[in-house]
């Protein structure tokens, strides 16, 4: 009886550890490739032409996410002007964005709870949570 029970929590145990996902295979360097890949997160704009195109990226990527219900009171609640808005879920329950600044780094976050209308929006600084309520 003892080893029945033994091997059933066993193998709950190694169900709890085992992931659905294909195992990722690391990437193997071309040969024709630097180790260090230019791209548009490691490069620097050299011109000012190159700077205002990943800002009108900005303002495109954030013009799509004002077609969502909570986004201008995300925009009245938090300064998101300038940060990228990255659309972090988005599934039948719940949506949450993150909104980043140029270097990367996350400065505010929103969930919002479709079925029950609420949406609370934190800065991830200091200031914590700004707005937690329903939307009417």
């Amino acid at each position: 009886m003892n080893k029945l029970l033994l091997v059933g929590a066993l193998s709950i145990m190694l169900a709890g550890c085992t992931s659905n996902e294909p195992a990722q295979e690391p990437d193997a360097p071309d040969e024709n490739t630097n180790s260090l890949e230019e791209n548009s997160v490691n490069t620097a704009p050299e011109d000012n032409n190159e700077a205002e195109e990943q800002a009108s990226e900005t303002d495109a990527k954030n013009s799509e996410l004002a077609t969502y219900e909570e986004y201008s009171k995300i925009a009245e609640v938090a300064d998101v002007d300038g940060l990228k808005g990255i659309v972090e879920s988005d599934n039948p329950g719940t949506r949450v964005i993150l909104f980043e600044d140029e270097s990367g780094q996350k400065k505010v976050k929103s969930v919002y709870v479709k079925k029950e209308n609420r949406l609370k929006v934190i800065s991830l600084d200091d200031d914590g949570l700004l707005y937690n309520d329903i939307l009417k």
